[in-house]
């Protein structure tokens, strides 16, 4: 079933308000309402408050998963944290008002610091197809660049804690609310490439960017970088441990002998990249790098003498994606005079970034304050 991810609209509050309500769950809906009045008067008024402009369940602060016929087959709500007095305001007033109930001593569920996903819900009808994590991923997207994206899991719902933590959801503390026992958990901010898949997050959050110096790693990234040419990152990570095996554990000296009948060999590895041109290059790569070891002592202080061994870093990149730059420029067009091959510029800024030279981690990532330390500021 295909859907499509978009802002609510004011009109889908008669669709996104039962939605509400089962993420709530019957008995928490009937709290609310209290014993003289029936969820389908308190199903009116959730209907109301997301109508509005002013509502925590505002449809302002909703996604929904729109199917081709027009149904909502799923909605998440989220606002910032730091709004949520404000935000409440509009439930507490009408709630007084329509149910004659007191809730002005209802816990803070969040607070400033963190972007809450207060509701997520899917339409039974449409269930394990993949919505209610595609809603999650498509929020943290839109708003989890800035500040981690927090929510609250019942202990009693095993199967939504799993959902988190698959998605990258981190346990940050224990607490309670509406007398239920909570986990409160958090999807720390990252780079927004990284989101939505674990083994970008994993690269990004363990290597990507930290400043490399060994030689057998900096070969490994030039041939995956190299490789990558025309295809997705995503894409080398998930073939590099054939690549491992196709090109000697990445050892430029053993890969600089490989011989016609070895080229054959990796193209009939299977889950290798079938490319005659780019294995045939990784060989040329291995050769250039051994000689540019003997001349400058290393290929690590060749690379890192670009920027006199120091990380740089483009406040401007904050605002912009970069990928290729002056700094890539002049290395690209010296590797290329040194015999490398599959080494463009943009080729060259992803391995120089890859490998800590350029630090491109916004500076709200998780990532940003453990490798900002010393870096040298350029402006471009």
């Amino acid at each position: 079933m295909k859907y499509h991810i978009e802002p609510a609209t004011p009109d889908q509050a008669p669709s996104i308000a039962p939605l509400i309500m089962m993420a709530m769950d019957e008995d928490c809906c009937q709290h609310f309402a209290g014993p003289h009045h029936t969820l389908d008067e308190f199903r009116q008024m959730m209907t109301g408050l997301v109508a509005r402009d002013d509502s925590q369940y505002s449809y302002r602060n909703a996604l929904v998963a729109k199917t081709p016929k027009g149904d909502i087959a799923g909605v998440i709500i989220g606002y910032d944290g730091a709004h949520l007095h404000s935000l409440r305001r509009a439930f507490l007033e009408t709630i007084k008002e329509q149910m004659d109930r007191d809730f002005s001593g209802i816990l803070d569920e969040t607070q400033a610091g963190e972007y809450y996903v207060d509701t997520l819900a899917v339409n039974p009808e449409y269930r394990k197809q993949g919505i209610a994590s595609a809603l999650m991923l498509e929020l943290i997207r839109r708003h989890g660049r800035r500040q981690p994206v927090g929510l609250l899991v019942d202990l009693t719902h095993p199967w939504a804690e799993r959902l988190y933590v698959v998605l990258g959801f981190r346990f940050v503390n224990m607490t309670t609310w509406g007398g239920h026992d909570m986990k409160h958990m958090q999807y720390p901010p990252r780079c927004l490439w990284a989101v939505g898949n674990a083994l970008l997050e994993k690269y990004h959050d363990e290597e990507w960017g930290v400043p490399l110096h060994d030689e057998h790693r900096l070969f490994e990234m030039l041939v995956m970088e190299s490789m990558s040419c025309g295809l997705s990152w995503l894409m080398m990570l998930e073939r590099r441990e054939v690549f491992r095996q196709c090109f000697a554990g990445f050892d430029p000296e053993h890969v600089s002998r490989f011989t016609e009948e070895d080229i054959n060999r990796i193209l009939n590895t299977k889950g290798m990249i079938r490319s005659p041109r780019k294995v045939q290059a990784m060989v040329y790569n291995a050769k250039a790098f051994l000689q540019v070891a003997q001349e400058f002592g290393s290929f690590d202080l060749y690379i890192w003498h670009f920027t006199n061994r120091q990380t740089w870093r483009y406040p401007s990149h904050q605002n912009k994606e970069c990928t290729r730059n002056a700094l890539s420029d002049l290395v690209a067009k010296d590797m290329k005079k040194r015999g490398f091959k599959y080494v463009g510029s943009i080729i060259i800024y992803s391995f120089l970034q890859a490998i800590g030279i350029i630090n491109d981690h916004t500076d709200a990532c998780l990532s940003y304050a453990q490798q900002a330390e010393g870096n040298i500021i350029k402006e471009e």
